[in-house]
């Protein structure tokens, strides 16, 4: 009776079904192989950036104003771009993009191991700044922390940001006073006015305005208190630039007094302004 003909095509429909059902089976799979591996995927590194967020040590804006109010000696390192940076950082912070080699970073700027380090970014990219803060703390710069929230948090809870004259209005933040002006203030005495050279050592040393202090562009923000704020201050620099530049960064760290010598030194010799 199997081979009866009458039989053969019910049997072939069985055939031709398990084997229809078997290319369904395959291709399902070749098509759902991808996206489980992917979730599987995923599912493994998002678990490693939970695990790299949660290992890192964090610091909170508040207690990182006050920890920066006593004055403690803090490296904070701005993660973002220069671009970035330049249009608002907090006071005092060096500028390490992503990709740089901290930890030798660390060592060209005289960082010890034990030294209190605050990294931040914007604050959205929160696994690659922890991520930072956890290969420097296995470098051995155990005080490694990243700032909770960012510049983001920072900016938003009204802290201070000082701009390097990118920002909008930052041209409102420049005050020029002529040479002129200057000697007419100096007719009256110059116990209330501080002349500020911008310039580096060297060229500082090879002359400058008497009584001038030394404070170059690039230590204004870490030394700023060698400013006096009870007193007019006049700065000059190597070019106009960097004597706005100093002039934008002095107004954001509350140095409202301050005025950029239009001409510069150069506009001071010219009008027979003595050197030192």
């Amino acid at each position: 009776m199997k081979n009866n003909p009458i039989f053969q095509p019910k049997n072939q429909n069985k055939v031709f079904f398990l084997g229809f059902v078997l290319i369904l089976a395959v291709v399902a799979w070749s098509l759902a192989r991808p996206i489980i591996f992917k979730n599987s995927e995923k599912e493994k590194e998002d678990t490693k950036i939970n695990e790299e967020i949660l290992r890192a040590p964090t610091i909170t804006i508040k207690d990182f104003s006050d920890q920066a109010g006593i004055n403690e000696k803090i490296f904070i390192v701005d993660l973002r771009s220069a671009d970035e940076f330049s249009k608002g950082h907090i006071a005092g912070a060096v500028n390490l993009p992503f990709g740089k080699d901290l930890e030798r970073q660390f060592g060209l700027l005289g960082a010890e191991k034990t030294a209190s380090i605050i990294t931040l970014n914007e604050g959205n990219d929160v696994f690659e700044t922890a991520k930072i803060v956890n290969n420097l703390i296995s470098a051995g710069f155990i005080n490694a922390k990243y700032l909770r929230g960012g510049i983001a948090d920072w900016r938003s809870e009204g802290y201070t940001l000082v701009s390097e004259g990118k920002s909008p209005g930052d041209e409102n933040k420049i005050k020029k006073i002529t040479v002129e002006k200057i000697a007419s203030d100096l007719a009256g005495g110059d116990e209330l006015i501080q002349f500020v050279d911008l310039r580096e050592k060297e060229k500082f040393d090879s002359g400058h305005v008497p009584k001038a202090t030394n404070l170059p562009l690039s230590l204004l923000e870490q030394d700023q208190k060698t400013i006096s704020s009870g007193k007019k201050i006049i700065i000059y620099g190597e070019n106009e630039q960097d004597a706005n530049k100093a002039a934008v960064i002095l107004f954001d760290l509350n140095f409202f007094n301050v005025f950029v010598m239009d001409g510069g030194l150069d506009a001071w010799k010219k009008a027979g302004g003595k050197i030192e």
